[in-house]
């Protein structure tokens, strides 16, 4: 993969990540049922406008400024990687972290009761993942885990390899549509 693919790739699936009506409500919705018809509509465009109201996807794993308002959050960011002898990313490891209010985990839908963060990473993989609704997004995701972050918020982080393109594949379209 050539350095420069990485924030076209990072950038890509933040978009595909807003397409999800469902994903957009347990991001925005702080409330028990999130997917309550009455809920204001979402401007799903305004989850990754960095200045909006209503942005909650991000492409960096942490916010320097402590936030202490409830709420529910997905960073999308390479974590590590490694060059191979031609300074061409050989390998680099994806991390999806979903971060959430330990408050606003329970939730339910009018009909059952659910685990918000397991939501989230349903709609995630299920968008994106080897076998998602995505045609231009496949990634493999590898597992995940739980990460306190601290009093106030838990998270999950799913893991995701991206191989290198040059010496698998002719060129990044041919990965991604895989």
């Amino acid at each position: 993969m050539k350095m420069e693919s990485m924030s076209s790739n990072i950038v890509n699936i933040m978009f595909e990540l807003t397409k999800n009506e469902g994903l957009a409500r347990l991001l925005v919705n702080d409330v028990s049922n999130p997917f309550e018809s009455t809920l204001p509509v979402i401007d799903r465009g305004k989850l990754i406008v960095p200045d909006s109201s209503v942005s909650k996807i991000f492409p960096y794993p942490f916010d320097p400024e402590v936030t202490d308002e409830d709420g529910s959050f997905i960073r999308v960011y390479y974590n590590d990687g490694e060059f191979d002898s031609s300074e061409t990313i050989a390998d680099s490891q994806l991390h999806i972290d979903i971060i959430v209010s330990k408050s606003l985990w329970l939730i339910d839908d009018g009909e059952r009761s659910m685990i918000r963060p397991y939501e989230i990473m349903g709609r995630v993989i299920g968008m994106i993942g080897k076998r998602g609704l995505s045609k231009t997004i496949k990634l493999k995701f590898d597992g995940w885990q739980h990460l306190y972050i601290n009093t106030k918020f838990d998270a999950i982080r799913l893991y995701g390899n991206y191989m290198s393109v040059e010496s698998k594949y002719e060129n990044e379209s041919e990965y991604l549509d895989r």
